[in-house]
Parts: structure tokens; sequence; C-alpha cells
């Protein structure tokens, strides 16, 4: 049996919370790897750009068909916009994607709802947001 591969996806962005540092992000992964034998390869990481996924954009394009992506949180990845756009090349390749702090594994068809779920339960969570400005995202 042959075994799969985990692309690593890091960003020195905050994300859900949390502001990870690279190295710790990419420990995350490698013990992840280990603990569920795939073989990791290191993280790409993104660029401190605003609304900036060329790295992310790059790892799904360069991404095998049926592979798999792996990154610490959902809350890496971007804003809806730029999310659908990416969705549709997840699609077309079948990825799946491994979030660590999630603890799950989501195929590329169920993705899309994993995504808005846990943007609904971090908003639901942190009572600084307004349900109003996350319907006004969602649009």
């Amino acid at each position: 049996m042959k075994t799969k591969e985990l692309l690593g996806y890091s960003t020195v962005r905050s994300f859900g919370g949390y502001a990870l540092p690279v190295p710790i992000q990419t420990q995350l992964l490698r013990t992840y790897c280990s603990d569920k034998n795939y073989i990791y390869k290191l993280s790409t990481v993104e660029s401190y750009i605003k609304n900036n996924y060329m790295f992310l954009n790059t790892l799904i394009e360069e991404a095998p068909n049926q592979g798999d992506i792996g990154m610490c949180s959902v809350f890496m990845l971007p804003q809806k916009n730029k999310f659908e756009d990416m969705q549709k090349k997840i699609e077309t390749k079948c990825l799946n994607f491994h979030f660590i702090f999630e603890n799950s594994v989501v195929n590329y068809s169920d993705l899309w709802n994993f995504y808005m779920n846990s943007r609904l339960r971090f908003i639901q969570d942190n009572e600084s947001y307004k349900i109003e400005d996350l319907i006004k995202s969602m649009e």
C-alpha cells in the first residue's frame, strides 16, 4: 500500500483567534502526518499581504487529483468571495482538506458546507460579532 502525501499550508496571519508562528504550525503538521501515516510535504508559507492567497492558490493548482492538503484550521481559508473561486479548483481536483484544530478531514464535496458552518460557529462563539455582519459577509 502506497503512503499518501499531505501538502502542508501555513500562514503568518492570525486565524480564528490564533496567531501561531510558522515553525509551530509546521510541527503540528509533522506530528499529524506521523500519527496518520502520511508523508509530510513541507508547508508553503503564505506572505503577509492582506487578502492575498497566492501560495494557497498555487498549492491547490499543483496538488495531484484526489490529493490532500493540511493546515491548522479552516479559518486559514480566505473570505467567502475568494474562497468561492478556489472552491471551483478544489472540486475539479477532488481534493481533501485536513484541519488539525477542528479534528476534521473534509472532502471537496463537503468543504463548502464545512466552511460556512465553521464561520457560523465562530460568530456565535464570539460576542464581538453581530449576526448581521455574518449575513452581509455571506452575500
